[in-house]
Order: C-alpha cells, then sequence, then structure tokens
C-alpha cells in the first residue's frame, strides 16, 4: 500500500444480516420470557467479538429492567469459569459481556478460587447451579461470553451443558457464546446451536473499505487492500492502520 489513507473506523457491522437475524431471534425469545442459546464461530478476524459486543448492547437498549454493567473479566485459574460468571451476574444485570474470559494452562487440583483462594465461589459449578444462578437475575438475561474455547475445560462443559437447557429453563436466560472454528466440534459445546461466520463478500468488504477510508482510497490501492483481506475485516482494518 503507497500514500496516505484516512482511516475512520466504523461502528457498524458489514455483510452480516443472516447473524445479526439470528441474535436478534435469541433476544426476542428471551424478552417473550424464553431461554435459548447460540455459538458463534469463526475463523480470527471474522467478527464474532463485534457481535457479540453488539448483541450486548442492543439487548441492554431494548425494553426491560435497566442493565447494569460488567468489567471484561480477567483470566481465571482453571474451574473458576462457572463462579465467575454467577458473580457477574450477582447485580442482576441484564447483558454481560465477559470478553476473553479464559483460564491458564497448569491448573492445582483441588478447585483453588482465583488468586488461588478457597471459599464461597471457588471450584467448579454444575450445569444445574450454573443455571439456576443465572435465573434469579431479576429480568431477561443475555450472557454474551466470548472466545469459550479458551476456558479450562470443566468450565467450558458446564457452561454447554447449562446452555442446552436454557430452551427448557422456567426463567429467560439466554447464552451467547463464540468459539473459533477449530474448536466449534469441541465436546463441551456440542448441542448447542451454532451460527458460523465466514469471509465477507465483495459487497460488504467493499462498503467497510469504502467506511474506513471515507471512499477516498485510489483505485488501485483499493483493489489490492480487497484482494489481500480475502473478506477478513480485522485485516481489512489493519492493512489500513499500520
Amino acid at each position: 500500500m503507497t500514500g496516505k489513507t484516512t482511516v475512520n473506523l466504523p461502528l457498524r457491522i458489514y455483510g452480516r444480516s443472516a447473524e445479526l437475524d439470528a441474535v436478534a431471534a435469541l433476544s426476542d425469545r428471551l424478552r417473550a420470557g424464553h431461554g435459548g442459546a447460540l455459538l458463534l464461530v469463526a475463523e480470527p478476524g471474522l467478527g464474532r467479538t463485534a457481535l457479540l459486543a453488539r448483541a450486548a448492547r442492543d439487548f441492554a437498549a431494548g425494553p426491560g429492567p435497566h442493565p447494569g454493567s460488567a468489567a471484561p473479566a480477567e483470566c481465571r485459574p482453571p474451574l473458576a469459569g462457572g463462579p465467575a460468571l454467577l458473580r457477574a451476574v450477582a447485580g442482576r444485570i441484564d447483558a454481560v459481556p465477559l470478553h476473553r474470559l479464559c483460564a491458564p494452562v497448569g491448573a492445582r487440583p483441588g478447585g483453588a478460587g482465583p488468586g488461588g483462594g478457597s471459599g464461597p465461589g471457588a471450584g467448579p459449578v454444575d450445569p444445574s447451579a450454573l443455571l439456576g444462578g443465572f435465573g434469579f437475575a431479576g429480568g431477561p438475561l443475555l450472557l454474551c461470553a466470548d472466545d469459550v474455547h479458551r476456558w479450562d475445560a470443566a468450565s467450558r462443559a458446564a457452561l454447554g451443558v447449562a446452555a442446552r437447557r436454557a430452551p427448557g429453563h422456567p426463567r429467560a436466560v439466554g447464552f451467547l457464546l463464540s468459539a473459533a472454528e477449530h474448536r466449534a466440534d469441541d465436546p463441551g459445546l456440542r448441542g448447542v446451536p451454532v451460527v458460523r461466520l465466514g469471509p465477507l463478500e465483495d459487497g460488504p468488504a467493499t462498503a467497510l473499505l469504502d467506511a474506513l477510508t471515507g471512499e477516498d482510497a485510489d483505485p488501485s490501492v483499493r483493489d489490492e487492500l480487497l484482494y489481500e483481506a480475502e473478506g477478513n475485516p480485522a485485516l481489512l482494518t489493519a492493512q489500513l492502520v499500520r
């Protein structure tokens, strides 16, 4: 790429109408008093994190209880994923964007809590307790958890079981999860309805590029950027801001 191009980072999500419709259908189901779950899977850079953030924002802006807030979770020790989620909804918030909640490799046996401690919230949570804890959120609850393939196996399995049981739960609890494409068949996540994000088609990719550059890119540079990005919105953006 040559020359100077002004980059305007857009808030809009391009080329994801079907995926946004699927997420909106989950939100509508929750607002109607029913539980549900979706698992978004994609290769890196295709927008699963952006879609989760958009879903949490849209759900919080809808009718119903006023949302609270939750800071992005830090990495947790093994077996701490479930208790961390329960603590996140303790304030009865109705959308929880938990980006990059992960567990480091090399757990100590015994279920030590965050920071190596013990006591309430330490150790694994069984799926019934996990789902039941979310059910006391004070209204429809949408839990958005990004990169669940990075969780420890025990917490991921409990989350998967809870997500599969959500449609039949008496309270309106929804799970919107994301995982890398190569982990879509993880045993702990099997049975959760899957929505796959593929590369952007030419039209949406071009629209994104035009939004990023204010339609001010040289035509030859424009074609080169689109070719090199291969429909990956994160790569397209990175090429412009490098």
